[in-house]
């Protein structure tokens, strides 16, 4: 179940990532066109800003999918100078200092969308779109890799194989 659990929760991601993606590549298009065509009234003015909302929640949702395939850029020199025996602290360490700071980004990313939304923030533009809704894309990014960090932890602390210095994640990956 729990196999089926994370499949499903990385097809949905994979999926949202695409769609996200997709939408601010046929809004680029449109704008594109628009420019050209724009003496016969097609309106682009508001475009640019919804890509840019598109692609930020895009990225926060795509961070979670690269804490799950260990895909972060970090800097893993270090880690291959240590002994074998001392990668599993150094990762568990990592883990829980990038969980820490990752709770900490959701908690304030929450303060911020809840603030923007009660006092009814809107953006600049003509569009006026509701400036809670991009600002919940950060909580929203940093719990999703909370999830994947607290999953990763317990992957160390508990299925970790000292023959082969890896984790097996045995049914639930």
């Amino acid at each position: 179940m729990l196999r089926a659990l994370l499949s499903g929760w990385n097809w949905l991601e994979r999926n949202l990532i695409g769609l996200l993606a997709i939408a601010a590549l046929a809004l680029a298009t449109y704008q594109m066109i628009g420019r050209y065509f724009s003496s016969a009234g097609l309106p682009i003015s508001w475009t640019g800003e919804i890509i840019i909302y598109l692609i930020v929640w895009a990225v926060f949702v795509a961070a979670s999918l690269l804490v799950h395939e260990d895909a972060h850029v970090r800097a893993d020199l270090v880690l291959r100078l240590l002994p074998a025996k001392s990668h599993r602290p150094v990762e568990i360490f990592n883990i829980v200092f990038a969980l820490v700071f990752c709770l900490v980004l959701t908690y304030y990313g929450v303060l911020a969308a809840l603030d923007s939304w009660q006092m009814d923030e809107r953006s600049i533009t003509a569009l006026r779109f509701p400036m809670w809704a991009y600002y919940a894309a950060l909580p929203t990014g940093f719990a999703l890799m909370a999830l994947r960090y607290i999953r990763r932890l317990y992957l160390y602390l508990l299925r970790y194989d000292p023959e082969t210095m890896s984790v097996h994640s045995g049914r639930e990956s």
